[in-house]
């Protein structure tokens, strides 16, 4: 069951690109930012939050860029992955999806 429901999260995660502002004098995207969306994505597919995420760095703010952050769940665990889809200005367009 468990399983199930972290596939569910990335399938559904995955359809819905972010947004968000890059800071002055960066070219990336924060890992406090990452993180933040992340948990609001899997809290809005999964109807509660994780326990935490954790995101090893900042995003690239280039299309291509990849980051791998954990999820950690009452009863699970799995990585997912912030992949940048667009750079339109100092916005950084991403998608999440479960590995």
């Amino acid at each position: 069951m468990n399983a199930r429901i972290a596939r569910t999260v990335g399938t559904l995660v995955a359809a819905g690109g972010l947004l968000l502002g890059l800071s002055a004098c960066s070219y990336s995207v924060a890992a406090d930012d990452v993180k933040s969306q992340i948990t609001s994505a899997v809290q809005d597919q999964l109807q509660a939050a994780p326990t935490s995420v954790t995101c090893p760095s900042d995003l690239d703010a280039k299309v291509g860029a990849t980051l791998t952050c954990t999820v950690v769940m009452p009863d699970q665990k799995f990585d997912v992955v912030a992949k940048v889809t667009a750079v339109e200005g100092k916005d950084v367009k991403f998608d999440i999806n479960q590995v």
